[in-house]
């Protein structure tokens, strides 16, 4: 028992301290966050906890070297995590843009319509289980993440035993789930009119296209 609550212990601070370096899931979360889809935002910090979980368990049970040791597919996932990074980016941008233009619009005809416009971005239509999937597929195809939990794994618990592993895997979900909801809250708070809000949009497209491109080339 004393183990099991050992392996739960570090594996919740893996999820955290893991979850808090500049990474894709973090990226999105606040760029949607910042847009006022308050829900979407958290939806992606579920889904990011799940997908840490899913790296984790890879790791820890040494199922992970099997998928790095094969070139073609670490290339073939590199490849399909770029591509989803890039879609999502492009597709964040262009919302942006058709959110700015419809302030403008509303402003130009009807100000107090354009207040409610602006301050009701996270709609009923944007559910968590869209931000949660969306996190996935940003997330899981990333090899890049499963290599440096493979580093974590041999580290810190080389010889874990498959209850172990599951234990490790799902504290660290619980631990990354926990400090990526909390980001996407935190960044919601932030006041409408913040200047910072204005540069986000343009930094986080960066910041994507970065990842997506790094991505590819480490894996060719």
């Amino acid at each position: 028992m004393s183990e099991l609550l050992r392996a739960a212990g570090l594996g919740f601070g893996l999820g955290v301290v893991t979850g808090m370096p500049l990474a894709v899931i973090n990226v999105a979360i606040v760029e949607a966050a910042t847009a006022g889809r308050r829900r979407f935002a958290i939806g992606l910090g579920l889904g990011g906890g799940m997908a840490d979980t899913v790296h984790a368990m890879l790791a820890f049970t040494g199922v992970g070297r099997l998928v790095t040791a094969e070139p073609a597919l670490v290339r073939g996932l590199a490849i399909a995590a770029a591509l989803a990074i890039v879609t999502y980016a492009v597709a964040a941008w262009r919302r942006r843009t058709r959110a700015v233009d419809q302030v403008h619009v509303q402003a130009q005809t009807a100000p107090r319509q354009a207040d409610q416009v602006a301050g009701s971005r996270d709609g009923g239509d944007v559910h968590l289980t869209r931000g949660l999937g969306t996190a996935l597929v940003l997330a899981l195809p990333n090899p890049a993440a499963l290599v440096a939990w493979l580093a974590v794994a041999a580290a810190l618990w080389p010889d874990a035993t498959p209850l172990e592993a599951a234990v490790i895997a799902g504290a660290v979900g619980a631990g990354s789930a926990l400090w990526f909801t909390m980001l996407a809250r935190w960044i919601s708070r932030v006041r409408r009119d913040h200047p910072v809000l204005a540069v986000i949009p343009r930094l986080a497209l960066i910041v994507f296209l970065a990842f997506a491109v790094g991505g590819v080339v480490r894996a060719l």
